[in-house]
């Protein structure tokens, strides 16, 4: 009897789906479809996995050199000429300071910031980019809002990450490494320690408001759970649930080639994700609650910051049906209150409610803003209004 490869209907859907659409490849789709042509009848995923592990990312794994390819097991010769055979017709060049991925850019629906605009002329904004989808199955929420708060006792961020490292409840050192990696690539895609994040953490009065940070900046690195919460969660809320198995026709939609296995983890991160950050609660172990819901105003300052960075004129359209509702469900009357919050502190520099012109002018970038906010000599008698 002939051997029968046991994944070649997976090697004929992934080409297939290549050819369909290249542009929603990630990293690790690329690399799979790279390692079908070299070596045949195993699964290469787990060869993926490893390379991915070693070198960061796919720009990583193209800079390396033939005998650190070779050095990763299950990578033969074939193999490494392949890939490094790719790297010279595309000209990637070796950069050990570069290799690993930028941050990345965000999901269409944060680009509200875009709405930036002078009062007269009305909204301008180009269409963004979408962001190809990975899978999502490694939340790290829990240890992400008990190491992060940490990251003020660290000069540099390789300082950083070793501590991760040794810190993180894993036996295994590999995941230990393995998560840590995850917890920088999601919350320091600049390479840098000194950002708005570690500012806030160390800074917020209370754990919840650092969970809507966390909850915000967990939906711009991950476009799939930003995708579930614009296209499926939201839709959702009149109803005020969603299943769990109706979650994951959703997530197939997405991510069609999905194993089972995969599936179910990427659902239980999700899961996690909205109960844990306090958006949502679990019924049953299978099914997602969520309503409309008040913040508070350091949550609000961050979220804000994040959305709208930089100074200028904006509309409040772009605030209403922006990522900062449509992700976290914060109520809309709340919302527009803290804009008056905001500007009591100096961070907005004026609100206009006039006829059908609304909108309100940032005079300050993120980092000056949370500065401003929490080294303010009022903060809290100022805080007072906005929890009456």
């Amino acid at each position: 009897m002939a051997n029968i490869d046991p994944k070649q209907g997976h090697r004929e859907r992934l080409r297939k789906r290549f050819i369909a659409n290249p542009e929603s490849f990630t990293d690790s789709d690329l690399l799979e479809l790279f390692l079908t042509y070299t070596i045949p009848r195993i699964d290469v995923a787990p060869l993926v996995d490893k390379l991915l592990f070693r070198f960061g990312d796919i720009t990583g794994v193209l800079s390396a050199s033939y005998k650190e390819l070779c050095d990763v097991e299950g990578i033969g010769e074939q193999a490494a000429i392949l890939l490094t055979a790719i790297a010279r017709i595309s000209s990637v060049k070796p950069n050990k300071e570069n290799h690993l991925q930028e941050r990345m850019k965000p999901h269409k629906t944060t680009q509200a910031k875009l709405f930036e605009v002078e009062p007269a002329l009305g909204p301008l904004f180009e269409e963004p980019k979408e962001t190809p989808m990975r899978s999502f199955v490694d939340d790290e929420i829990a240890n992400s809002m008990q190491f992060i708060p940490e990251a003020k006792n660290f000069s540099n961020l390789e300082l950083y990450k070793e501590y991760l490292k040794d810190n993180l409840p894993y036996n295994s050192v590999s995941t230990r490494q393995r998560r840590a990696e995850i917890i920088i690539n999601r919350y320091f895609q600049k390479k840098e320690m000194n950002t708005p994040l570690t500012y806030f953490a160390e800074n917020c009065s209370d754990p919840e408001d650092l969970k809507s940070a966390l909850f915000f900046e967990t939906l711009i690195a991950e476009p799939l759970v930003a995708k579930t919460a614009d296209d499926f969660i939201w839709p959702a809320l009149p109803y005020g649930y969603v299943e769990r198995e109706d979650m994951r026709a959703f997530i197939l939609e997405c991510m069609p080639d999905l194993t089972n296995n995969s599936q179910n983890k990427v659902l239980i991160a999700i899961f996690r994700t909205y109960t844990f950050l306090s958006v949502g609660t679990e019924q049953n172990k299978g099914i997602l609650l969520f309503q409309i819901h008040k913040g508070t105003l350091e949550s609000f300052l961050y979220v804000f910051s994040t959305e709208y960075p930089k100074p200028g004129v904006y509309s409040f359209e772009s605030l209403y049906n922006g990522p900062m509702r449509h992700w976290l469900l914060w109520d809309k009357e709340w919302i527009h209150q803290q804009l008056y919050n905001l500007q009591d502190f100096g961070i907005i520099a004026k609100v206009s409610e006039i006829d059908t012109v609304r909108q309100f002018t940032i005079q300050l970038d993120q980092m000056t803003a949370l500065r401003t906010y929490f080294e303010h000599p009022q903060r809290d008698s100022l805080s007072i209004r906005e929890r009456a």
